[in-house]
Parts: structure tokens; sequence; C-alpha cells
């Protein structure tokens, strides 16, 4: 196979019928010592770490398909901890779907929000550009640029929040809070839809006042 793409937590293969294959490393991203799956910048790897990414993205993939959400899942690969999947046109986004005030979130308006604050579902986007920290970006700008047009944009919007509100309820069932979630869009045969990953490299999960790392979410929900 082809390597189509090194990124910080996966490998990408482009597969011989010409779909794409997902590797899920064991790699972790963070500041200095501290693992933060926003973060940019690989900082080492955990064992297990890429068995529990790949682990929870095939069970939320199966909970978005069976609400009838379309991901570009389309089975497990050939080798552990790999995914086969629809190729898609990334639109180099991140939609984040906040349930509470945190994070990056509180750095920038914590004159008018203190963390934990709730919020109603509210939707950002940002660039991913690591080089210039994947900025925030306005609906406007996104059209003005021709990222996405506005009909995309309503749909990431309605399709993040649905989600949201889904695994939120999932989780919650569980004992566990969901206070935000980042989802990437891509486009596969005209059709934008949920690509990537949806795991604990891509969501903020809190049991009794903790955040959860990867491998935490992944015995709270998966472990045996």
């Amino acid at each position: 196979m082809q390597k189509l793409y090194s990124g910080k937590t996966k490998d990408v293969y482009l597969a011989d019928d010409g779909n794409v294959l997902l590797y899920f490393k064991d790699s972790v991203t963070g500041v200095g010592d501290k693992i933060d799956s926003g973060a940019n910048e690989v900082i080492g790897e955990v064992a297990g770490k890429g068995h529990s990414s790949f682990s929870l993205t095939l069970m939320f993939f199966d909970l978005l398909h069976k609400a009838g959400i379309p991901t570009h899942f389309i089975s497990v690969g050939p080798e552990d901890n790999t995914m086969l999947v629809k190729r898609a046109r990334s639109l180099n986004l991140e939609v984040i779907c906040r349930k509470k005030a945190w994070g990056s979130f509180v750095r920038r308006y914590g004159a008018y929000v203190c963390e934990g604050q709730a919020l109603p579902s509210l939707v950002e986007f940002t660039l991913k550009d690591d080089d210039r920290g994947d900025p925030l970006i306005t609906d406007d700008a996104l059209v003005a640029l021709n990222i996405a047009s506005r009909q995309d944009i309503d749909y990431m919007k309605e399709t993040a929040r649905r989600a949201t509100d889904l695994i939120s309820g999932y989780l919650a069932d569980r004992g566990l809070e969901l206070i935000d979630i980042k989802y990437e869009f891509g486009v596969i045969d005209g059709k934008t839809m949920i690509i990537d990953e949806v795991s604990g490299d891509s969501m903020r999960v809190v049991k009794d006042g903790k955040v959860l790392l990867q491998n935490e979410l992944y015995e709270a929900l998966l472990g045996r």
C-alpha cells in the first residue's frame, strides 16, 4: 500500500481499491510532559493508546450510523488497529461542539464566562493549520475563502450538534460527562460527512471531576 500521510496519531494508506486504510498509533500529543489531545506536538507514546483510539472510534461510528448519521467508515482493516474508510476530500477544519466552557474557550472569553459554565452546544470552526495555531474562522470567512458553502456550514453545525447530543447522552448513561468534542468533515461523492475519528483524542470527558485520558475513557466504556 502507498502511504499517503503520516500524522501525529495515525498513518494513512491508499488501498488497492481506492479506499483508505487508517492505522491508529500509540503516539500522544501534549505540551511539555503533559498529555493533551488538543496539542499539536507529539511528546511520546503510551502503550495501547492506538488500540484505545481505534476501538472507541469503532464504537462511536456504530452509534452514529445507527442514528442515521453517515461517516466514511467501511470496515475493520486487515491488521490490528486499522480501519478501512472511504477516501474523502477533507475540508481541513475542526468543527468543535461545546457543552461547557473549558480550555481555550475560557482563555479567549474569560472576562465573560467561567470554567464549567453550560453552553448551548455551541459550534466553532477552526482551521487545521498547526503553523498558525489552528485559528478560529467565522462562517462568513469560510464562504468568502471558498472553504465551505453556506449549505455545508449549516449541515456541519446541525450534524455536530446532533452527534454531540447522541454521544453526550450515551456517556451520561454511564456516569460520564461530555465537556466538548471536535469533528472533522470531508466530502465523498459530493456529500459532506464526518470523517477521521471520534475517540478520546477528539473529546473532553469528565468523571468525578477529572478529565479522562484516552486509555481511561477506553477503560470506562470498553474495559474488559
